[in-house]
């Protein structure tokens, strides 16, 4: 089954097919997730010996009026469109240098069923020798105070000959992607880490870590887990990194 089919599937079980029956005349998600691809491999810049690199911050401009019906679903979508940019970017050998990211603009000059794509290269965050690095440019989807309780992680990491540093990095988005793969919102470079270790989500007013079936594993308060909800002051272990998760009550 190729990318674009496995997009379709999922799309299926979207909100028991109302997302579906939302764009049967009008926007079509698949043409979308097939623009995303061409705009990859249009843009794709071999900047190594093996290495191809390719866009990973990606806007799709859309009419007003499909705007408001794709409101509702927007989030979804935007996580579906970046999963179909990972694989294939996977299948196609490209690299990324930062989080996949895909949002929605509204704009006057389309007309209902139309869009465009703009894409472009930025760098996520980094945590690295006790600090965590972040590109002036990075734009994440979403912006502070996106979620009740302003959610957030206190990063530590072990690092050997030198003072523990705590720093703070901020949940903004639906779902975090953790781990040492440059294409993850929160790069861990930690050896005890996997490529993708583990996502945070944002499930309606609670906020849960899953393990992405990581080699070494994820821990939260020392218990390994696989799925759990975090609640304030829950830390969260990934190699030699520790995450405590806080939210502040609203």
């Amino acid at each position: 089954m190729g990318v674009i089919q496995r997009f379709e599937r999922r799309l299926e079980g979207m909100v028991e097919g109302a997302f579906a029956r939302a764009f049967k005349s009008e926007l079509q998600p698949v043409e979308v997730a097939s623009a995303v691809q061409r705009e990859m491999d249009d843009r794709a810049a071999i900047v190594a010996q093996g290495r191809t690199l390719v866009p990973n911050d990606f806007v799709v401009d859309i009419s007003q009026q499909d705007g408001q019906r794709l409101q509702v679903y927007a989030d979804s979508l935007s996580q579906e469109l970046a999963n179909l940019a990972r694989e294939y970017a996977k299948e196609q050998g490209y690299s990324f240098v930062g989080p996949v990211r895909v949002r929605f603009e509204n704009t006057d000059d389309l007309a209902t069923g139309m869009f465009r794509i703009r894409s472009g290269v930025i760098r996520g965050s980094t945590v690295e020798g006790g600090e965590i690095r972040s590109s002036p440019s990075n734009v994440p989807q979403g912006g502070g105070g996106a979620f009740g309780g302003h959610p957030r992680l206190l990063v530590t990491t072990a690092v050997e000959g030198a003072d523990t540093t705590q720093r703070t990095y901020e949940i903004n988005t639906p779902v975090t992607l953790l781990g040492r793969g440059t294409d993850c919102d929160l790069r861990l470079v930690d050896p005890g880490v996997s490529r993708h270790h583990a996502e945070i989500r944002v499930e309606g007013p609670e906020i849960v870590v899953v393990d992405l079936g990581s080699t070494n594993g994820s821990f939260v308060n020392g218990q390994p887990i696989r799925r759990v909800t975090l609640v304030d002051g829950s830390r969260v272990t990934m190699g030699r990194t520790t995450l405590v998760f806080r939210r502040d009550r609203e």
